[in-house]
């Protein structure tokens, strides 16, 4: 029998079991030994703004790693407001709450990321990038800061929704790291500095020999984009996916297996070429079901795919 994309969704919603009674004896099994989430030829991670219930912020970071490890993940794209201190606050304006953190930025506490990376690394979790939205309030040394802070994380490359002219002054910085800088395009076909089709992600790519792609599947799909082509053409320049599901056209975000988006054949095809592309998931659908749930449906879901 050949399942569609849709019977894989039913069969998630029949299968999988609520996570949210997981006792805290299972957890530290899980916890003990890790999953690599490494599936059939495909490396598996997670955006984890999907943990919508979750406010993102150091506090919270406990919270984030217990989760990643509940739903089976070994590897994780970390957005800097994980690790980064909020100096927002009754009595301090947006101008001086930003100063305060750019000086946090060049002068971090000695050890301060060894230390977060070693949390992860106690629960098998691999940080492969970090997620900063560089902009041009930047300064250099802070560009500078923000590379060596995430290679002190672990990770090997950052990746934010900047444009082209962002990335054009931001060439010149993930070399001198030994890292990458990648570019993530959004559905915004109207914004000539977005990064949001083939033609705008290959004029990016050519800045650096140090910039690769993160080719978010839900909005390139929503945008009309052929990701499979795109796959098929510029796999050595791409680093991981963004892999959710969503309607052509500008159409709402889906359940995985309900919209238009490619996952099965995204999947199979990294598997059957061997490429190095992690698959990090991410949703932006509704749904009542607790985040870890969700998430664990759309883990599952791939599972089958690559079976």
């Amino acid at each position: 029998m050949i399942l569609t994309r849709r019977d894989f969704g039913k069969l998630a919603l029949a299968g999988v079991p609520s996570l949210a009674g997981l006792s805290s004896i299972a957890l530290a099994q899980t916890a003990a030994k890790p999953n690599r989430s490494y599936i059939n030829g495909v490396q598996f991670g997670l955006q984890p703004f999907c943990y919508h219930d979750l406010a993102m912020n150091r506090e919270n970071r406990p919270i984030l790693i217990q989760r990643l490890v509940q739903n089976g993940l070994g590897m994780v794209e970390l957005h800097a407001v994980w690790y980064e201190p909020n100096f927002v606050g009754p009595g301090v304006s947006a101008e001086e709450a930003r100063e305060k953190l750019r000086n946090w930025r060049l002068n971090p506490p000695a050890g301060y990321f060894g230390g977060i990376k070693k949390e992860f690394d106690d629960n098998g979790i691999t940080i492969c990038t970090v997620y900063v939205n560089i902009s041009d309030s930047y300064t250099d040394a802070e560009i500078d800061a923000t590379f060596e802070g995430a290679k002190a994380l672990g990770a090997k490359g950052i990746v934010g929704s900047y444009g082209l002219a962002v990335a054009h002054r931001l060439s010149a910085f993930p070399g001198k790291h030994g890292m990458y800088a990648s570019l993530h395009n959004h559905d915004n076909l109207s914004d000539p500095d977005a990064f949001s089709n083939e033609a705008s992600i290959v004029k990016g790519l050519a800045y650096s020999p140090d910039f690769t792609a993160t080719l978010d599947v839900r909005h390139f799909t929503a945008g009309n984009g052929d990701c499979l082509g795109f796959l098929e053409r510029h796999h050595e320049r791409v680093s991981a996916v963004h892999l959710g599901d969503r309607r052509k056209n500008n159409g709402r975000s889906t359940p995985f297996g309900e919209g238009d988006a490619p996952i099965i054949e995204i999947l199979r095809l990294i598997r059957d070429n061997q490429w190095p592309i992690t698959a990090l998931l991410e949703f932006e659908h509704g749904t009542l079901r607790p985040a870890v749930d969700e998430v664990q449906l759309m883990f599952d879901y791939c599972k089958r795919a690559l079976a």
